[in-house]
């Protein structure tokens, strides 16, 4: 039987700024990069599916984070990468109270 996933609690919402770019966490030893785009919260594992650069190093533009390295581009929404078969891994993300709560699935 499968136990459930966690809800852990990330970071102060005002601690996250809708300015183009994303906060790296370590969250129950993920790394985690957190986006505010649109007015919504996004969470992704930190890495670019491509070759593992921090997505956090790239910016976001019409709702994708634009990889500083190769200029891939990651969908904050799904992961998915334009025209590509890669796709970054995203977690449940919300804003409960004054603070931005990722669900991270519990280890086997």
């Amino acid at each position: 039987m499968s136990r459930p996933n966690k809800w852990l609690q990330v970071v102060p919402v005002e601690e996250v700024v809708e300015d183009g770019v994303g906060r790296a966490f370590q969250v129950d030893g993920l790394d985690i990069a957190i986006f505010k785009w649109d007015q919504n919260y996004f969470a992704l594992e930190n890495f670019c599916p491509h070759l593992g650069f921090p997505l956090t190093e790239g910016i976001v533009q019409d709702g994708n984070v634009i990889c500083g390295w190769h200029g891939w581009r990651v969908r904050l929404e799904d992961g998915g990468c334009s025209g590509k078969t890669l796709v970054a891994r995203t977690f449940p993300c919300e804003v409960r109270g004054d603070a931005v709560w990722v669900e991270i699935p519990e280890k086997v």
